[in-house]
This record gives C-alpha cells, structure tokens and sequence, in this order.
C-alpha cells in the first residue's frame, strides 16, 4: 500500500510539473519578434541621438522588448516590466551566487546573450522589489526614486524580480575569449511600469563612458 501510495503521488508530482512546463513553454513560443517597431515610452522616446531600431519582441499585443543599435557602435535592449510597486524597492549585491533555474527565452546581444523567464512577463502578480547580483560591484551616476543609472564591469549578472529565482532576467558573456564586459544600466520606473536599459558595445575594441547610456536617454534635462 505504500509503495502505491508513493507511486501516486510521484505521478502527480510529475503531472504538475509537466503542466507548469507547458504553460512556461507556451508563454515563450507566444513571443513574436517584429523588425523595426520600437517600445513607445512616455518623456523619451524618440531618443535624443542617432539610434536604429533592430526591431521589438511582442507578447499578447504588448511591446516587452526592443532591441536598438545606437551610434553605430552601441548596442541597446530595453526591457518593459508592469505592475510595478511605486514603492518598489532596489538592491544591489556584489556576488557570484546566484542560482537561475527554469525555462528562458534567449537573446543574442552579440558578445553576450540575455536570458530572460517569462514568469516576469505575467500580469497577475505586483512587483515590489528589483535586486541585481553581479560579480562586480555596480557605479551608480544617478540614484533616485525615478532613475537608477549605473554602469557595470561583468562576466555574468543576474536581475531577480520578488527575489525568486524563477523570475530573473541573467546575462552572460558569449565571445570567445572575452573575460568581461562593460554595460550602461538604466531602471526607469515612470507610474507603474518600469524600463530597463542595458546598454553595451557592438565590439570588444569600442570603448563606453559612464555616463553614455544616461545622456543618451535624456540628454541634459535628466533628473539627478
């Protein structure tokens, strides 16, 4: 009787499991790429200088993800997150111990690929807190309730939505050879939704100011 028992609740177990998987599977196949539409982000967009939209990442009739090539030498991704706290808390941690289970949909960003959850796309939940781990500590250039604006030496981050692991956002480098990389991070929480600019160089050699991604989005009118 015992071993039935365990035998039964080993097929539920594993029922529930396949479930989940499907509806995390089906979430990521309904992300449909469309070449050239951009995100509409409101006090921004156009940006303030030269930039070509790649093109934008659209789930259920909603705009996530847009990717952009900035200067000819920089690369852009911004990624929408809804139902944001306006208490929505930020932390940053310098640490290389972070887990990143489940199920991605991967984008290729050229000398590195971002991998994100698709549970972070859901609706039915509020986000309240936003914490970075990387290996290296991040340099903020703003820090307010509105603008995170930082810049980041890495080899791997991880962004994790609610601290759970199986709502991250994690970048790694892909480029053989190239130990770490230099990135632009923008949080730009306006009512309850918040952006999330990464920006990189298109090549190893391309050098990146600090303060690149920040003038670029708002130029000398930003907040400080």
């Amino acid at each position: 009787m015992k071993i039935i028992c365990v035998i039964l609740l080993l097929l539920i177990f594993l029922g529930c499991k396949k479930n989940l998987i499907e509806k995390e599977m089906n979430l990521m196949n309904e992300m449909n790429f469309v070449p050239s539409k951009s995100i509409k982000i409101k006090n921004l967009l156009p940006f303030k200088n030269d930039h070509v939209c790649i093109g934008t990442y659209i789930l259920k009739n909603d705009s996530i993800i847009s990717q952009y090539e900035i200067e000819s030498k920089y690369s852009l991704m911004v990624i929408k997150l809804k139902n944001v706290s306006k208490n929505c808390t930020f932390n940053n941690h310098k640490s290389t111990n972070y887990p990143t289970p489940g199920y991605f949909s991967t984008i290729n960003e050229g000398l590195y690929e971002v991998n994100l959850s698709p549970e972070i796309f859901k609706d039915d939940y509020k986000i309240n807190s936003i914490d970075i781990f990387s290996d290296n500590e991040i340099n903020y250039q703003v820090n307010n309730d509105t603008i995170k604006s930082f810049d980041l030496n890495f080899s791997k981050y991880v962004i994790k939505i609610n601290n759970q692991d199986a709502k991250v956002i994690f970048s790694k480098i892909e480029y053989y050879g190239l130990k770490k990389l230099n990135a632009n991070i923008v949080i730009y929480q306006i009512e309850d939704e918040a952006y999330i600019f990464i920006m990189t160089p298109l090549k190893k050699s391309i050098l990146m100011d600090k303060n690149k991604l920040h003038e670029h989005l708002f130029g000398d009118n930003s907040p400080k």
